[in-house]
């Protein structure tokens, strides 16, 4: 698959001796024949590209651009004649293809215009932003996200504030690490972006980097962790320990990863709880972090969720005849999960990418109150779901399918750059717009929920 590079950003997939000589390009003799390009197919961003074969090529440069002759993005691939990529443009791009060899690039190929109209999505974030101190040097480190669309490369972002940029930008390769020497003291803050050719993707974590006058950096000791299970909760506590700043906790499913949650707390915070953890054998480890970074693990500790038998959760009783149940107030539950599981609440943007892990964790905690909680087909359209809404039926009728729901938005801001968990009863509002919910627990259930 084609990855295009803007300008001069050119990269390619063949062996060392093909890039060698398309980049030792000189006239020292006929240059190859120009290839014939033919009409493109298109599906969504996916274009597939075809052309005629020029005898002797070692391979072809690709080029487009926004208009006739221009030229945007360049990549070059092997000897092959037919290519698919994602489109890195919305709208009409131009492309053309020449074949090249070791006696440097042949004429164009006539020129194919290509209409798109949708992108590849931004990449997911990446995760497990970390800094450490050497001296004066700072190293950082992180993990790429999962979904989105692919990164081309990462961009760091440091100020002198949380969440700001006022130190600058540093765009990179496509990488999980850089270095940063000669770092003069002070406090600043961090955050890592991964980017291809429809923009940046939401933040990383952000870590704070103190570099104390001279350099250098203090470890703290290690701490000790214990993790209790009871039912699907699962609670953390652990030692303070001296000269600790902030503690991060990682919980894995193998004893080496992935990670599946990643939460820093700020000294003294000695516990954490979080409700509606997955079932299986899980793996925890606590980093002990000083003011200026530097890190000690715990030791690893593992602990096991049973699943509850499906069927068991609780229901309140059915309403008199013509009458219906109040609703809940479950805000709370609805904030504990956004804050266990921040990460999933800021990748529950199925537009940019996201997934629904974060609602159905919901759903799933909701349902150990009361099996009256599901989710709704969109303006009672089945095969929609809303991304961002709960239901409670309040009626006698079964669950599924049933349009005698109170419709909770439990995403404040939902696809925005930081969505927050909310409780917001827009059941009127749905009636007076003309519309209704209608409920469903087939999606989650189609993901491997328990009903």
């Amino acid at each position: 698959m084609v990855v295009w590079a803007r300008r001069v950003r050119v990269r390619t997939a063949a062996p060392g001796a093909m890039l060698l000589a398309f980049l030792s390009i000189q006239s020292i003799g006929a240059v190859p024949a120009a290839p014939v390009l033919q009409a493109t197919a298109i599906a969504g961003p996916r274009v597939t590209l075809a052309w005629s074969a020029v005898p002797g090529a070692l391979g072809y440069r690709l080029a487009v651009g926004p208009a006739p002759g221009t030229e945007a993005y360049a990549q070059t691939v092997g000897p092959v004649t037919t290519v698919m990529f994602d489109a890195p443009l919305v709208g009409t791009g131009y492309i053309r293809v020449r074949a090249f060899d070791a006696t440097g690039l042949g004429p164009a190929s006539n020129e194919v215009a290509v209409t798109v109209t949708t992108l590849i999505p931004v990449p997911a974030a990446p995760i497990n932003l970390q800094a450490a101190l050497s001296g004066t040097a700072v190293s950082l480190a992180w993990a790429a996200g999962s979904g989105g669309g692919p990164p081309l490369g990462v961009v760091l972002e440091a100020g002198t504030a949380p969440g700001a940029a006022n130190l600058g930008r540093l765009s990179l390769p496509l990488s999980t690490q850089a270095a940063v020497p000669a770092v003069t003291p002070g406090t600043y803050f961090v955050r890592a972006y991964a980017v291809n050719g429809s923009g940046r993707s939401r933040p990383s974590n952000e870590v704070r980097v103190d570099m104390p006058i001279g350099g250098g950096c203090t470890t703290p000791g290690s701490p000790s962790l214990t993790p209790s299970v009871s039912g699907t909760t699962v609670s953390f506590a652990w030692s303070a320990v001296a000269g600790a700043a902030s503690y991060r906790l990682e919980v894995g499913s193998g004893p080496s990863g992935p990670v599946l949650l990643s939460e820093s707390f700020a000294a003294p915070t000695t516990s954490r709880s979080y409700p509606n953890a997955p079932a299986g054998t899980h793996y925890a480890r606590l980093f002990a972090v000083s003011a200026c970074g530097a890190e000690a693990p715990s030791a690893m500790s593992s602990f096991t969720v049973t699943a509850p038998p499906p069927g068991t959760g609780p229901r309140t009783p059915n309403p008199p005849p013509g009458q219906r149940l109040p609703l809940p107030n479950m805000s709370s539950v609805v904030t504990n999960i956004g804050n266990a599981y921040r990460g999933d609440l800021l990748n529950s943007c199925r537009g940019s990418g996201g997934n629904n892990v974060w609602l159905f964790r919901l759903v799933e905690e909701l349902r150990r109150h009361d099996t009256r909680w599901g989710l709704n087909w969109k303006r009672g359209n089945v095969g929609d779901m809303s991304q961002d809404i709960v239901n409670y039926n309040f009626s006698a009728d079964p669950d599924e399918g049933t349009t005698n729901v109170y419709i909770i938005d439990v995403i404040g801001g939902h696809c925005g750059s930081n969505p927050q968990p909310s409780w917001i009863d827009v059941t009127e509002a749905t009636r007076t717009g003309g519309t209704i919910g209608r409920w469903t627990l087939q999606p989650f259930i189609a993901a491997g929920g328990q009903p």
